[in-house]
């Protein structure tokens, strides 16, 4: 009985551990090149690009990170709306009857009827100045005797510009907020580009996670196989007198421990699938709990070259945290300016250019207040051409200045600029120390893991050629039930540890493509 337990563990041993495929071979989708009764059953076979796109479509975090970048160019489009030109108009009529206060009045009862339409254009300028342009017009009727044109037009076309000569000028408050909802916009992509490689680092991290706890599954039955035939040889040779009673308990007992081990990992198959399905599914779908998922890749061997200097170098030049702090002190640094320029006197030019026309129908009196005589017609036109003709204008060109008495309020503005560019500049050197320190400590996590692959493949060899010594011995009476366990457990201990190391090894691979920003150059993800 001795020697056919013997040749059945030999072969379990050498299927089971030996022959697991994670040696650089084996590709890509040899998880699912035999259909199951899972792929019957509706079971979706993901492999990481698969994943990886389904969490850019589905993943919440995202979602919110894109809503965000969207508000933020928002923004700029309204800081920038300060300078959009603005058209106003409007229309009046006026009637007014009211009793003659003296004889000057023209009526013994005022009659007037006036009607205003007037529009106007404003807008603010990139420089700091403004225009102001007016177009006003007037038809007033009377029964006044004293007035020459009844009905009356009056037309005037006016012109204001202001141009800040010191302060405000090219570095104003409307400047500011366009500057700072720019920026606002350009961090708001950086913190999305950043939540993608986050997501992609998730998921692929995720991803080697699910496997393991499926390949770490696998290694606890396999194991428990062993502890279960090793009992039922043990109460074989009990019942025939070759064993003490006691082999059994101890039989027993490891199967005890090692359908523990099944317990926990199948545990941990549901906690890493439900973080799978966290990560890429659409959270509104019915079926976001029930989604029967596997993965259909296997973790490779890859080797990984290193240029530590180059990887530090990439790392400073595509990070978004660096490029979000360069931006932070873009705007450290405007704001510098900008408080240095609110410190100048206020000079501002002004200049001003008014036309004036008047049309109607003139009326000709014998004396002032006399009867008519002649009524010569006319109307708006003429309004308009005696408005044109330049004829009668008025223009005024001037300065404006001021300045506070005591400008500590502009003094302490610029001081606390100062003071926030230098905290910046100090944060931006800060992060490229650690960002460095970073790049270096998952450059040599990479290269520990390689390392530990092969050191964990030797054991787990080591440790079946072990168990096969063990199990001869134990044939010819020269080892006993206990060390049998042992080695079976040390079989499965090593096994566990090389699984774990190459999972380590493609995580780890991960890490470093993510603190060098270059995750997403893999996958062939560009953010926009």
């Amino acid at each position: 009985m001795k020697r056919n337990y013997s040749l059945h563990l030999g072969v379990a041993l050498s299927l089971l551990f030996l022959g697991t495929p994670l040696n650089g071979q084996t590709p890509a989708s040899s998880l699912a090149q035999t259909p199951t009764q899972a792929d019957l059953a509706g079971t979706m076979k993901l492999d990481m690009q698969q994943a990886i796109e389904m969490a850019l479509e589905n993943n919440l975090d995202v979602v919110i990170s894109r809503l965000a970048y969207q508000a933020q160019g928002e923004n700029v489009g309204r800081a920038k709306g300060a300078y959009n030109p603005l058209f106003s108009a409007d229309f009046n009529n006026l009637r007014s009857r009211a009793p003659a206060s003296s004889q000057l009045s023209g009526a013994t009862t005022l009659t007037n009827f006036n009607t205003a339409y007037n529009f106007s254009w404003q807008q603010e300028l990139s420089t700091g100045g403004n225009y102001f342009i007016v177009f006003e017009n007037l038809r007033a009727s009377t029964n006044n005797v004293f007035f020459s044109f009844n009905p009356r037009f009056d037309s005037a076309l006016s012109a204001q510009i202001a141009q800040p000569i010191l302060q405000n000028r090219q570095l104003n408050p409307i400047k500011q907020q366009v500057v700072v909802a720019q920026n606002g916009e350009r961090i708001a992509r950086h913190q999305f580009q950043a939540e993608v490689m986050d997501l992609v680092s998730d998921v692929e991290q995720a991803y080697w996670d699910w496997v393991f706890s499926i390949r770490d599954l696998d290694v606890n039955q396999k194991s428990l196989q062993l502890a279960r035939d090793l009992l039922r040889n043990n109460r074989i040779q009990v019942e025939v007198g070759t064993m003490a009673p006691i082999d059994v308990l101890e039989a027993e007992a490891e199967v005890a421990a090692r359908e523990n081990g099944v317990i926990i990992a199948e545990e941990a198959i549901a906690r890493t699938t439900d973080e799978m399905r966290r990560l890429i599914n659409d959270p509104s779908a019915l079926d976001f709990w029930g989604l029967q998922i596997e993965p259909a890749e296997e973790p490779l061997l890859s080797e990984v070259e290193i240029d530590l200097d180059e990887a530090v170098r990439t790392a400073l030049a595509r990070r978004p945290a660096i490029a979000e702090s360069h931006v932070e002190l873009d705007t450290r640094n405007f704001n510098v300016r900008y408080t240095k320029n609110q410190k100048l006197p206020r000079v501002d030019l002004i200049g001003s250019y008014a036309l004036n026309g008047l049309g109607g129908d003139e009326i000709i009196r014998d004396a002032f207040g006399g009867g008519i005589i002649d009524e010569i017609p006319g109307g708006y036109n003429d309004s308009l051409e005696q408005l044109f003709s330049n004829e009668f204008r008025d223009w005024s060109l001037g300065l404006i200045f001021s300045y506070p008495l005591g400008n500590s309020s502009a003094d302490a503005a610029h001081a606390q600029a100062q003071a926030d560019y230098r905290r910046q500049r100090a944060v931006l050197e800060s992060q490229e120390l650690v960002i460095a320190q970073q790049v270096r400590i998952t450059a040599r996590l990479v290269q520990t893991n390689r390392k530990r692959i092969e050191s964990n493949r030797v054991a787990r060899e080591l440790m079946f050629r072990r168990m096969e010594a063990e199990q001869k011995k134990f044939e010819v009476g020269m080892s006993t039930s206990f060390l049998i366990v042992q080695a079976q457990r040390d079989l499965a201990v090593a096994a566990g540890e090389y699984l774990q190391s190459v999972i380590d090894y493609n995580k780890s691979i991960v890490a470093f493509r993510r603190v060098t920003g270059t995750i997403l150059d893999k996958h062939q993800i560009n953010v926009r």
